[in-house]
């Protein structure tokens, strides 16, 4: 209820009238729509297009199998994890990615940009249309079809277009983004400097990530033979980041601070600690995602990284680091009580869990949150925390080692076996070097989680577990891709364009409850797959002619189950 009261506000904001209306906004030692500076917004809208992303890879990291709850009733989105759209837990979730795009992100576009454009501030007009071309990519990604031509105007009950004219819309956008940012700003306009809080002001690695996301998204047409060109996808990484420096990552800080925004939600930590830890719900790692950090490609080789993407516990008497145990959802595990996190006992010294396994939570300690327990009484560690929930891990928006891999795959579909291999193990390579970049900053060598990974143990993981160019395949790229992407909604992406096929997601099937249950089937019928969310609520409370009109299941059940545009052959 909370977060639909700001909605309300959050929406009067957006309109001139709510302002005469409400008499609001008219503090003058307090910036409004017409005073704040092109610099004092650009933050805060920065915030909220890295949110949404956050959001939406939340919720379709349940969908993968990445991570789960402990049941369904213990928690709002358990539902998720077991393919169930049914009742109003799931389709409230679809709510978020939307309320923070299109008001905390998109109710600043318009007057960002009048106000950009008036000062001949032509960098910050490039971010705007990189904001419009990243967040309804999103949409489109999530929903399928979405007001987008008419959206953020005045049109009250804009009408929706479908998956392509808004993709084809994003990568225009995306190329006026470029050009824009090529651009040498007016005479006294505001530098970019003085507001980025991504990339340092640098209009040269905007440009690079504008063709990062412009890779990702052509390399997403894999599915449309008539559309898909490797050579397109190669041609826009010639123009992305070249290595990790070159990337675009949003340094995050662990602070106590009282600055929260429209939603309550703090502003300076990483959206993955938001919603796996300040939101108070209780996450696991699933055993399909242990395994590909423990097992990747059947060689029995443990990965570097598993010690710091899962969480660890000290077991013994000479405190061995011990990885949790993860959750199978290929079972019953979550049924009848089976599911019980691990608990130690200071007394005996000696750990419980269910079935002798030791499930731990991916909650961790911070300043922002230090009641959480990181160690029992007698010094023994019960909880490492774990690198992406921490409220200073950095968000990868568009990286070196993804790019890497979309090379790779794209020179693999062209059959060049030998320049694929070497791209998957410089992503392979550069994602360890991007990780031990922030482990670096910790200096706590009592957490083996928070340590760097040395050169001889990622040279050997390399040589040991990656396989050769001869053996190369779709699957060893898009898996290791897919840990390299950490919490993202591009991993659920790749997963649709590739029909979850076993033969490349390795161990991987949909969850055991719903191919034993009955309340999923009305939603994501026997045959089909999770493939989009339902409409955001508020579009059915106040646009619902519109959303009937988007598509021929819009209104059924079953919309869960529709492939998006670029997820289909046609």
């Amino acid at each position: 209820m909370k977060r639909i009261t700001y909605l309300a506000i959050g929406l009067c904001l957006t309109l001139a009238s709510c302002n005469d209306y409400l008499n609001i906004n008219v503090d003058p030692d307090s910036p409004t729509n017409t005073t704040a500076t092109v610099a004092a917004r650009l933050p805060a809208v920065q915030h909220a297009v890295a949110h949404t992303y956050g959001t939406a890879a939340h919720f379709t990291a349940l969908i993968e199998q990445h991570i789960t709850l402990t049941n369904r009733g213990n928690d709002r989105y358990g539902g998720l994890a077991q393919w169930d759209a049914s009742g109003s837990n799931p389709r409230t979730a679809s709510t978020y990615p939307y309320q923070i795009f299109f008001i905390s992100a998109g109710g600043n576009f318009n007057d960002l940009y009048e106000k950009a454009e008036n000062e001949g501030a032509y960098h910050y007009m490039g971010a705007v249309k990189f904001f419009r071309a990243a967040g309804f990519m999103a949409m489109t990604d999530i929903y399928g079809e979405i007001p987008y031509t008419y959206a953020l105007g005045e049109t009250l009950n804009p009408a929706f277009d479908d998956g392509k004219t808004i993709f084809e819309g994003c990568l225009k956008e995306l190329d006026e983004a470029v050009e824009l940012f090529r651009r040498t700003q007016e005479p006294g306009a505001t530098p970019l400097a003085d507001g980025d809080s991504w990339l340092d002001g640098n209009a040269d690695r905007w440009i690079k990530m504008c063709y990062g996301f412009k890779a990702r998204w052509l390399n997403n047409l894999s599915k449309k033979s008539n559309l898909y060109n490797p050579d397109a996808v190669l041609a826009a990484l010639d123009n992305a980041a070249k290595s990790n420096a070159e990337s675009a990552v949003v340094r995050h800080s662990d602070e106590d601070e009282n600055m929260k925004d429209l939603w309550g939600d703090p502003t300076k930590t990483s959206s993955a600690y938001i919603w796996l830890v300040n939101w108070s719900r209780i996450y696991y790692v699933t055993q399909w995602y242990a395994d590909l950090l423990t097992d990747f490609d059947g060689k029995g080789v443990v990965d570097p990284r598993a010690f710091r993407l899962i969480p660890l516990v000290q077991t013994g008497s000479e405190k061995t680091w011990t990885l949790s145990d993860g959750a199978d959802m290929r079972t019953d595990i979550r049924l009848n009580s089976k599911f019980v996190e691990a608990a130690y006992s200071v007394e005996t010294g000696e750990w419980t869990g269910s079935d002798g396994k030791l499930y731990v939570n991916l909650r961790t300690k911070g300043v922002i949150n230090p009641d959480f327990a990181e160690t029992a009484a007698d010094g023994t560690y019960v909880n490492s925390g774990t690198f992406y929930a921490r409220p200073d891990a950095p968000t990868y928006l568009m990286c070196y080692p993804e790019l890497c891999f979309i090379r790779a795959e794209a020179l693999l579909r062209k059959g060049d076996k030998t320049g694929a291999f070497a791209a998957y193990q410089d992503g392979i390579r550069a994602h360890f070097d991007l990780m031990n970049e922030k482990l670096q900053t910790y200096n706590d060598p009592n957490n083996l989680s928070k340590t760097p990974m040395n050169r001889e143990e990622i040279e050997r993981y390399l040589n040991a577990a990656t396989g050769t160019d001869a053996d190369i395949t779709l699957g060893k790229i898009i898996m290791q891709k897919y840990i390299a992407l950490g919490f993202s909604h591009q991993n659920w992406n790749d997963m649709r364009r590739l029909d979850y096929d076993p033969q490349v997601y390795r161990g991987w099937t949909p969850p055991y409850e719903y191919l034993n249950g009955s309340s999923s089937k009305a939603s994501i019928p026997d045959g089909s797959a999770f493939r989009r969310f339902r409409q955001c609520v508020h579009e059915f409370n106040y646009n619902n002619d519109n959303v009937g009109a988007s598509h021929p299941a819009a209104l059924q059940d079953n919309i869960y189950s529709c492939p998006v545009w670029w997820d289909t052959a046609e």
